[in-house]
């Protein structure tokens, strides 16, 4: 858990030497998604990071694909979540840090490091949440018991049209008391610290939600796909406070 989380950190370090620079340079990949030096740089060190004291395990990152290990274990590396945001110089981009065993995630660290926050869980160990040079605490979620009453996030509509299941998110917006674009892995900090109560993503990919879904579940929440499993691959999810799971699935099952 300590690598995790000094890794992560040492991964916002160096994106947040390119943040809010006008001279950062823009590619676009084959999907169409943004990528930059920060992505690629931030990447390398947490891959030579591994290496060096974990050698054997595998690592699947963003940037760089996978490189296959030998101990069973892998390490799920997204060195920019949220791109797009860090591109326009919106604080609320994260760097995360997953160690995945058959399927599952064991750890998760997702670190927001233009706002100096971390969230980090392990199974059986909670999550915890940190502010600045504060003391760490535990990373609860909220208690809200009824979506009507909800904080329900997403990226945005595009991203439902994108997937294919863009009659979902007006029956999604109907259903809540407030649905909000605050999007990528700070929408899942605010669910699993209790300041929002749930996120649907219709279109993710594994190292967009493998830290995700500890850190949710440690934190008292549930993750799943819109099927209702737990399949990181599944390329959509599903994180709450638990309460209103239910009733979020039955919504994103009708897909």
């Amino acid at each position: 858990m300590d690598f995790a989380i000094a890794a992560a950190r040492a991964a916002g370090d160096r994106t947040q030497a390119h943040f809010l620079k006008p001279s950062l340079e823009i590619e676009r990949k084959r999907d169409g998604t943004q990528v930059t030096i920060a992505d690629r740089e931030a990447e390398s060190l947490l891959r030579r990071t591994i290496v060096e004291r974990y050698p054997n395990d595998g690592i699947l990152g963003e940037e760089h694909g996978e490189t296959e290990g030998t101990s069973g274990m892998r390490w799920i590396l997204d060195p920019i979540d949220g791109t797009a945001s860090f591109v326009c110089g919106v604080p609320l981009y994260s760097n995360l840090v997953a160690l995945e065993k058959d399927g599952r995630a064991l750890v998760g660290v997702i670190h927001l490091p233009a706002l100096g926050e971390t969230v980090y869980a392990g199974r059986g160990m909670g999550a915890w949440h940190v502010v600045g040079e504060g003391p760490a605490r535990r990373a609860r979620v909220s208690n809200v018991a009824h979506l009507r009453d909800a904080v329900v996030c997403t990226t945005s509509l595009d991203y439902f049209v994108r997937a294919g299941v863009e009659e979902l998110f007006s029956p999604l917006q109907a259903s809540c008391a407030l649905f909000r674009g605050w999007s990528d892995a700070y929408a899942a900090v605010l669910v699993a610290t209790g300041r929002a109560d749930a996120l649907v993503e219709p279109k993710v990919a594994i190292w967009d939600v493998a830290a995700v879904q500890v850190v949710v579940e440690e934190a008292g929440g549930r993750y799943s796909d819109f099927r209702g499993g737990a399949d990181l691959n599944a390329g959509n999810g599903v994180a709450s406070n638990g309460h209103v799971h239910r009733d979020l699935e039955r919504l994103v099952g009708l897909a």
